[in-house]
């Protein structure tokens, strides 16, 4: 008995003297986790792996909710960050399509972002139907575009198009659930993903941004 304490004393002193081991250094920890709060595309769709690219529907209350946090997210980075929106639509979904549409006019205009919000208050807001030509020239002119040239792009062959080849631009990312927002083309989150619904997209939009090789090197 005295020989196990007086070496047990001798293992305690040896540690004193040389200095007990370090402990390791902790392993930190990813907030979020792949299959969970996000998936990775495969294959990526090739891209900058500076895009953002947002997967939505004008008729989405999801969409509304995340419009304006994503584009002051966007706006807050350095240098900003320009947001690629698809607008959601199914070839069967004539619903669908014709939002399709509106946005790509407002694109040709040169005014989707600026009038996004209005767009998402006139539907999500006030229930007006905007997938005929002429709901949307009323619109637009009450937005104060000129209906002559809202018109002529709603019928353009480029707004034409675009609304066609949209299925196939939102099958590209392979989503099916609106909003859904695609980072550096690889990987792919959403509200639905996420137990904070829309608010706990954008930490995720932006962890995956910061390290998955989306943001510029500080």
């Amino acid at each position: 008995m005295r020989l196990l304490i007086r070496l047990t004393l001798a293992a305690a002193t040896c540690s004193t003297l040389l200095g007990a081991a370090p402990a390791p250094a902790p392993t930190a920890v990813a907030p979020y986790t792949e299959g969970q709060q996000y998936v990775r595309l495969s294959p990526p769709v090739k891209t900058s792996p500076r895009e953002v690219t947002e997967v939505f529907w004008y008729d989405c209350a999801h969409s509304y909710q995340l419009e304006q946090p994503l584009e002051d997210w966007a706006a807050r980075q350095n240098p900003p960050v320009v947001i690629r929106r698809i607008p959601a639509a199914w070839p069967d979904q004539p619903v669908m399509v014709a939002y399709a549409r509106l946005y790509y006019t407002l694109d040709k205009l040169g005014v989707a972002q600026r009038e996004a919000i209005p767009v998402f208050h006139a539907v999500r807001d006030e229930g007006m139907d905007l997938t005929t030509e002429d709901a949307v020239v009323d619109w637009a002119t009450g937005e104060g575009l000129d209906p002559v040239a809202v018109r002529s792009a709603y019928e353009s062959r480029q707004v034409q198009d675009e609304t066609q080849a949209a299925p196939a631009l939102r099958e590209k990312y392979r989503t099916s659930e609106m909003p859904s927002v695609i980072v550096g083309g690889a990987f792919r989150t959403s509200p639905f993903m996420n137990p904070d619904g829309v608010d706990g997209t954008m930490p995720v939009v932006d962890y995956l941004y910061r390290h998955a090789g989306g943001a510029p090197a500080r």
